[in-house]
């Protein structure tokens, strides 16, 4: 067996370890009918414990999905079955998991649907995932460059408890500045490219280079935008990418940079809301000489390197 160990993300770091037979590829993919399976033989280890997985082995779902939810895939006996994330948490042995978005990526260039449904490209396993510390609400994108990871939803407010990528939460911009890390407390007083790069990096994440962001971004709606402020994380299906990302474009305007390996520009991707009919994937402000700029319709969204243990 062309095999890969893997300590598990998570609480279970410590116990579980995932020998894959592909480690080129995530532990689990999904049948034509939405439902998960083991990709590839898998063997799961835990202590003096062994669950040997033949490939097709079903991942029971304990109950029905909600949508914006990350979902853990835990060991649960002698079988696999995915879970909330969060009643995962300090329970079970956490071996990968995926986030069950409102709506389904595009397929196209012209957006997404209002479905319901598994994003194929939020799957990880400990293996397979964002070198990040936390791996939910992030989707794997086929860069220029190879393979990054990018949050799902743009940042939250209160992006300290509930990460960088979750769903229906007030969005972090000018107006509702982020809490940054530090012992006085209190948010940032404004929220320009330093902050957006601060806040993202205390979650072991950067922003997107425009390269990047483009990738991330393709199949929204080209030269659209939303009516109206969004306020809060979620579905816009026009302008989802390919990959998964919500209010992917002309929702608000992101903080990036312009890919400088020695020393990164400030730059905004994607337009806003009520813009002039311009926003979309190829939409940039690129090296600008503003980076301090706070104001309503700028956002951020963070981005993570691949691990992929061989």
């Amino acid at each position: 067996m062309n095999a890969t160990a893997a300590k598990a993300a998570g609480p279970s770091a410590a116990t579980l370890v995932l020998i894959k037979s592909d480690p080129a590829a995530p532990a689990w993919n999904l049948d034509h009918d939405g439902e998960l399976f083991v990709a590839a033989a898998l063997t799961i280890r835990i202590g003096e414990r062994e669950l040997q997985l033949a490939a097709g082995a079903s991942i029971a779902q304990a109950q029905e999905a909600v949508a914006g939810t990350d979902y853990a895939i835990v060991v649960d006996a002698d079988r696999l079955a995915a879970i909330p994330y969060a009643e995962a948490l300090g329970q079970f042995e956490i071996a990968g998991g995926f986030h069950f978005a409102p709506g389904g990526n595009a397929k196209g260039r012209s957006g997404g649907d209002d479905v319901p449904a598994i994003n194929p490209c939020s799957m990880w396993d400990g293996a397979w995932r964002p070198s990040c510390p936390d791996p939910r609400g992030m989707v794997c994108v086929d860069g220029p460059a190879g393979r990054f990871w990018a949050d799902i939803y743009l940042m939250g407010a209160d992006h300290l408890d509930q990460g960088t990528s979750a769903f229906g939460v007030v969005i972090a911009d000018g107006y509702s500045e982020p809490m940054p890390q530090n012992p006085a407390g209190g948010r940032f007083n404004r929220f320009d490219f330093a902050a957006a790069a601060a806040a993202a990096a205390h979650h072991g994440k950067g922003l997107l280079s425009y390269d990047e962001y483009r990738a991330a971004a393709y199949g929204v709606t080209e030269r659209s935008e939303a009516d109206a402020d969004p306020e809060t994380t979620g579905l816009d299906a026009p302008r989802t990418s390919a990959c998964g990302l919500m209010q992917a474009t002309g929702n608000l305007w992101v903080w990036g940079h312009d890919g400088d390996p020695d020393a990164p520009r400030a730059s905004l991707f994607g337009g806003a809301w009520a813009g002039d009919g311009d926003g979309g994937a190829r939409r940039a402000a690129v090296a600008c000489s503003w980076p301090a700029g706070s104001v309503d319709n700028c956002g951020a969204r963070a981005r993570s390197d691949h691990l992929q243990l061989a």
